[in-house]
């Protein structure tokens, strides 16, 4: 399968300066069980690998990431099976694995982490590595976009807008484009200047109010 929805999202928790002030404390933590500090040393590997020139080299680097996003995410810690997921989709550091990749990618969406919902729910809309379900892609979207996701808030408005995997709804298409559009998203901004030129004023009004009460109940405002 090419997985071109994952995106590898890498935390750069620190640079080579901070590095140094902080490997001996951050590797004795991560040595002694904590998950946490396993992410962060696996986080620095996976960077590293990314700078270096020599394939040998990155490909230790990459392997010792694997080892440690492992570490973490068998203690169940989120962020690492969401990365240790992409590493299995993607190939890196470990042999490709789609299908385990997927899996620790539905751990991480079973926490609640955003980034591994909106994964997941593409998967079952696209059917690939799980049985296509768009009851169950959309009710994943929507629990990374009620998290602020920016790109799933983005996706459920395209998807409402175009009727794709869902009824067409230029209200609900509205109500995503302007939660997204809070984060001064300019696609998002230009999706709702095309759909004002479409709707009536009644749908506009009833779509401000969606979005105004999203913001109340997701936003504490």
């Amino acid at each position: 399968m090419r997985f071109a929805l994952f995106t590898a999202i890498l935390i750069a928790f620190c640079s080579a300066g901070s590095w140094a002030e902080n490997t001996g404390d951050i590797r004795k933590k991560a040595e002694s069980g904590d998950a946490a500090a396993q992410f962060e040393l696996a986080q620095y590997y996976e960077s590293e690998a990314g700078k270096t020139r020599s394939d040998r080299r990155a490909l230790r680097d990459q392997k010792r990431a694997f080892d440690w996003y492992s570490r973490s995410a068998e203690q169940g810690f989120a962020r690492a099976q969401f990365e240790l997921g992409g590493l299995y989709i993607l190939g890196e550091g470990v042999e490709k694995d789609e299908a385990q990749g997927v899996e620790w990618l539905m751990k991480a969406a079973e926490q609640g982490l955003a980034d591994a919902q909106f994964e997941i729910g593409n998967l079952y809309l696209a059917g690939a590595n799980l049985e296509q379900d768009a009851e169950l892609g959309l009710d994943m979207l929507t629990k990374a976009a009620n998290q602020r996701h920016v790109p799933a808030q983005k996706q459920l408005g395209t998807m409402y807008f175009q009727g794709v995997g869902v009824a067409k709804g230029l209200v609900q298409a509205h109500l995503w484009f302007s939660v997204a559009a809070l984060n001064e998203d300019q696609a998002a901004q230009g999706y709702l200047s095309t759909l004002e030129s479409i709707m009536d004023e009644a749908q506009i009004d009833e779509a401000r109010a969606l979005a105004a009460q999203w913001q109340a109940d997701y936003m504490g405002e």
